[in-house]
């Protein structure tokens, strides 16, 4: 009753647990599209301004045409006045299309092609020498009339991107609150998850351990004989049904020691079950044996025998002979089954509940890895393009800053992917079948290319590479994270050195992995296949610490290994990858196959 409760209990904190992380994750992504809205009215914003400068630019540039124009006729000033004059009207007509949401705007706007028409007309006149010059303090007041209206045009929009701004900034603070509670739950929930197996495992041990209590507390008697059926252990309930010691009885045959039984039938049946124990590895239980004790030789009594084959390692070092009467042992035997029955459903209750736990987990990072993704790549898309159409503006701190979310970004991204992989190579179903090792590692070498181009890497492939059983897309994985590492991990200034060679040993196909880098410290070697170990800091080596990881998820679950050897210098990763099967050939072929077209 106690464990059902407690699952039970288990089972509502899980439940709510996946219900409040479904909840975090509608609200981060909730916060991701609000927070893209955000930038996109920002954005907009600063197109308003940029226009907004730009007529400011084209009324000062043609007064000051118009200018030159009335001192010195020039075609080209000329030329550029009328592009002045003609982009006013088209620049107006885009800021009424941008800021039509703004009633406050379009008003001013209106007013505004008024004055620009009237100050167009006015420049155009002034040419006209026949004409007579407007008035210059007409003019004066009208020039700052427009500067008046662009400048509200400007601070309302200023004030506009002041509280766009503000929403943006925060847009983002509930966006990475609602990332961190989620970060924050997934943890917890793997916690509990790792809590709750753990108790579950130390509830197991204390059941064993009650068990082995149970039966070295109940009257039963143990023997012990090695393979040749010469005791080897008594316990004190054993000495007393045999009556002698243990030390008497040590090294004698069983079948000489053993005289309590009425009959040679019985005397027949412990031999048997002997035999079939020791030379057929079969156990043999309920043999029922009538008998008195030397103690008590006028008392009968009846016993239960039981004789269990001792195995280790496949072999056969001994046997355990059990003597029960018959009513302690029915009665024992019973509880024990119940017990046995009740522990067998426990283990298979926990059992299914950490395969369910670790499927949700495998499942929740699966789809953890997808959803990051895309704020990553927003974030890091919005940084370049801030960088690329607002760098000049920015002050120095400013472009270091975004420079820095864009490398964070990235490497966020790269994180994401590989754990994406990692957790992909984990479920993924593989079929294997003969694979060309020499095909895998030019595949792999086309991968790297670009690298390889870089950093003026020679690479040594002792062809032909012997042929594996395994998958061709996981062993280029493989090959792609070991050279990768080969051509990151060297010294500055050095040019990497890469040699692949492979031979045959037995089942196994040993491929070697060699460079000239920095080495890997002899007591780092097993632990560079974790996840997330890394023995350089970001600063000096880029990556995320899952590659090695990889490919020693990508070999074990092709049924190979994967070390790292000493070596003078450098690294030398030795894989050990299954033979290929051998191609049952065909029932009959054609002498000459016709030609194919």
């Amino acid at each position: 009753m106690i464990i059902q409760r407690t699952n039970r209990y288990v089972n509502i904190a899980a439940a709510i647990s996946i219900a409040v992380l479904l909840a975090g994750i509608s609200t981060l992504a909730a916060g991701i599209q609000r927070t893209a809205a955000s930038w996109r009215w920002v954005n907009h914003t600063r197109e308003v301004l940029q226009h907004v400068q730009e007529m400011q630019s084209l009324v000062n540039e043609a007064d000051a045409l118009q200018k030159s124009l009335r001192l010195d006729y020039n075609r080209r000033d000329d030329s550029d006045f009328q592009i002045r004059l003609t982009a006013l009207p088209e620049e107006v007509r885009l800021l009424t299309e941008l800021t039509a949401d703004n009633p406050v705007q379009q008003r001013t706007l209106t007013d505004l092609r008024r004055l620009l028409d009237d100050y167009t007309r006015n420049l155009r006149t002034g040419l006209v020498r026949a004409a007579p010059y407007p008035d210059r303090d007409a003019e004066r007041d009208l020039r700052q009339t427009i500067t008046a209206r662009l400048t509200a045009l400007q601070g309302e929009e200023e004030r506009l991107l002041v509280l766009r701004d503000a929403a943006v900034a925060t847009d983002r603070a509930q966006t990475i609150a609602a990332a961190g509670a989620v970060s924050v739950l997934a943890i917890a929930l793997l916690f509990f998850v790792r809590a709750m197996a753990r108790r579950d495992a130390a509830f197991l041990a204390a059941q064993r351990a009650n068990l082995d209590t149970t039966l070295r507390s109940i009257g039963e008697a143990v023997i012990a004989v090695d393979a040749t059926g010469r005791i080897r252990f008594m316990n004190r309930v054993a000495e007393q049904i045999l009556g002698c010691e243990e030390a008497q009885a040590r090294g004698q045959l069983l079948t000489t020691v053993f005289r309590i039984a009425r009959s040679d039938a019985d005397d027949g049946a412990l031999a048997a079950a002997l035999r079939s124990a020791l030379r057929e590895r079969q156990a043999v239980a309920g043999i029922q044996i009538a008998g008195s004790t030397p103690s008590e030789p006028e008392r009968m009594r009846n016993w239960l025998l039981n004789c269990q084959p001792l195995v280790v390692d496949d072999e056969v070092r001994g046997a355990v002979m059990s003597i029960l009467d018959v009513t302690d042992l029915k009665r024992a035997q019973r509880d024990l089954r119940d017990a046995n029955l009740l522990l067998e459903r426990r283990i298979q209750d926990r059992t299914e509940q950490l395969a369910e736990a670790n499927m949700e987990l495998r499942a929740f990072a699966h789809t953890i890895a997808h959803d990051l993704r895309a704020p990553l790549r927003n974030v890091q898309g919005y940084a370049a393009a801030l960088l690329e159409d607002e760098g000049e503006a920015l002050s120095d701190t400013g472009t270091r800053f975004l420079r820095r979310i864009v490398s964070v970004s990235q490497h966020m991204d790269r994180l994401v992917t590989d754990l994406l992989a990692y957790s992909q190579l984990s479920r993924a179903e593989l079929r294997l079948q003969n694979v060309d090792l020499d095909h895998v590692v030019q595949l792999a070498l086309g991968d790297m290319e670009t690298q390889i181009g870089t950093s003026r890497a020679r690479i040594e492939c002792v062809s032909p590479l012997p042929a594996v059983l395994g998958h061709e897309a996981v062993l280029v994985q493989v090959f792609d994270n070991l050279i990768g590492n080969a051509l990151k991990f060297v010294a500055p200034g050095v040019a990497p050195q890469i040699r692949i060679d492979a031979r045959v040993d037995g089942d196994m196909v040993v491929v070697h992995v060699s460079d000239n880098g920095i080495g890997i410290p002899e007591d780092q070697r097993e632990r560079v296949f974790d996840v997330f170990a890394r023995l350089h800091g970001e600063e000096q080596y880029q990556g995320t610490g899952i590659g090695l990881a990889i490919a020693k998820k990508g070999v074990e679950r092709l049924g190979g290994s994967i070390h790292v050897e000493p070596a003078p210098t450098g690294t030398v990763f030795r894989l050990c990858l299954q033979r290929p099967r051998r191609q049952t050939a065909p029932a009959a072929a054609p002498v000459h196959a016709p030609p194919v077209a």
